[in-house]
């Protein structure tokens, strides 16, 4: 039997492939399914595609190995992302692109009504078409918004582009992620402590107005070159939570 020809993929369906492969490498194994199940809404293509960019990953297969359809997936969503830059989201002028994964891809922008500039998260096209998550999302930003503390990164808006794609602006934090800072530098015992109180501080007071992280990383806490620690991303975590209760039992 003749092998089936596959079919042209658009460099926006590529982009959702990389969104969706990101997003799945977060999850367990065993939880995978359930969450293509929503996330691919039925779409068996989209699901295979993702599904084989994971395979491939997990077989171990470096960067440098990985087959060609990841590498076209992040070429072509690369292409796109270059195309905001210097256009406007808002009243967001998209200066650079300063980073990407499961949650969304991260801009530097200026404000051009405060005149500052902000770090400006685009959240994955499949992840804004759950209203019922969003609504979820856009509250506990609120929340989160409100916190007046030095180690929490503050959210100035939640927005809407009119392309329905949902963003959120935040505080521009010039440093490094933990992990970067791990990688490059040895920590002292003394450095350690300081980093873990700072994030204790900024989750304690976020606790306070009932406002829960749900993903502490070291990917998700940045550090200022002044040695301020800054948390990121509260509320994130919620938005991509599956629709499940839970108990917590003490």
């Amino acid at each position: 039997m003749p092998r089936e020809k596959r079919k042209t993929l658009t460099p926006e369906t590529w982009h959702h492939i990389k969104e969706l492969f990101e997003a799945a490498l977060k999850r367990a194994p065993d939880e995978r399914s359930a969450f293509f199940d929503q996330a691919c809404n039925g779409d068996e293509s989209l699901r295979g595609e993702v599904e084989s960019l994971l395979t491939s990953y997990e077989d171990g297969e470096s960067f440098m190995e990985r087959p060609a359809v990841a590498l076209a997936a992040e070429s072509l969503a690369g292409s796109r992302s270059e195309s905001l830059i210097g256009q406007a989201i808002g009243h967001y002028q998209v200066v650079r692109e300063i980073g990407s994964g499961g949650m969304g891809e991260v801009y530097l922008a200026q404000d051009a009504k405060l005149g500052r500039r902000v770090a400006l998260k685009l959240l994955p096209t499949y992840l804004s078409k759950d209203e019922d998550r969003l609504r979820r999302f856009e509250r506990e930003a609120h929340a989160a918004s409100a916190l007046n503390h030095p180690n929490v990164c503050v959210i100035y808006e939640v927005g809407e582009t009119p392309d329905d794609r949902h963003y959120i602006a935040m505080e521009y934090v010039d440093g490094l992620t933990l992990r970067q800072h791990m990688i490059s530098a040895q920590m002292r015992l003394s450095e350690i402590l300081d980093v873990a109180g700072q994030i204790a501080s900024g989750l304690a007071a976020a606790h306070e107005v009932g406002v829960v992280h749900r993903d502490i990383k070291p990917e998700n806490i940045m550090m200022r070159r002044d040695g301020y620690v800054k948390v990121l991303d509260f509320g994130l975590a919620n938005l991509l939570e599956r629709d499940r209760k839970q108990t917590l039992e003490w």
